[in-house]
């Protein structure tokens, strides 16, 4: 737990009210403090070596269409998203704030793409988006792609000479890997993708003493 605080401390903004509402911006998982897969690793992290042997395996030009290579499909996943709210108590009596706090409540499905596939594929990028989606399971329309969000409100006790940490986390499944699309057998792009759904989310309190 102390180092879950030390981390997230880091990246805090203080806020000396009583009352305060917190909206958090999870549009991009990229964003996130921290994720961590169950197997396998997030495309961000993917070596040289890692890219050209996943594309290998679609070295095979076709007349025309999309190909498409897996390397993680559906791993279940956990995150820490952003950092809420921090405060310290340094009296020596305990404090009581009211917190009105925004969560994602829909499951929710992004998509990122590398930029050599996105920028030369300008065109075809909706194709490729729900070629890929379709293998994964994953279909982009409004509903999956705007999820609705919900306030909550909670009253959070900080005792006396003690800090806490509000964050949001929860789960999500990642399918990643290569793409590639031809023309009349001539390869226009080709490059990684990732879809990334979101299962849940939700806050979570940590508390320590800071004597």
């Amino acid at each position: 737990m102390k180092k879950i605080l030390i981390t997230l401390t880091m990246l805090i903004f203080v806020f000396f009210i009583y009352g305060i509402e917190v909206n958090a911006n999870t549009d991009n998982y990229q964003t996130f403090v921290e994720i961590m897969m169950n197997e396998g690793k997030l495309l961000k992290n993917f070596t040289e070596e890692e890219y050209d042997a996943m594309i290998d395996k679609i070295k095979n030009h076709k007349f025309a269409g999309v190909s498409i290579y897996i390397e993680n499909n559906n791993i279940d996943a956990s995150y820490i998203s952003n950092t809420l709210y921090s405060v310290e108590n340094n009296g020596s009596t305990d404090v009581t704030y009211d917190i009105e706090i925004t969560v994602e409540t829909n499951n929710k499905i992004s998509f990122n793409a590398s930029e050599s596939l996105s920028a030369q594929a300008s065109g075809t990028v909706s194709k490729i988006k729900g070629d890929i989606g379709a293998k994964c399971g994953a279909e982009f329309s409004t509903q999956t792609t705007t999820s609705r969000k919900e306030k909550q409100t909670m009253k959070l006790v900080v005792e006396k000479h003690s800090r806490a940490i509000i964050y949001l986390t929860g789960n999500l499944s990642i399918s990643n890997g290569v793409a590639a699309y031809d023309f009349l057998w001539i390869r226009v792009c080709q490059g990684g993708w990732e879809i990334v759904k979101l299962k849940n989310q939700y806050s979570r309190i940590e508390k320590a003493s800071i004597l």
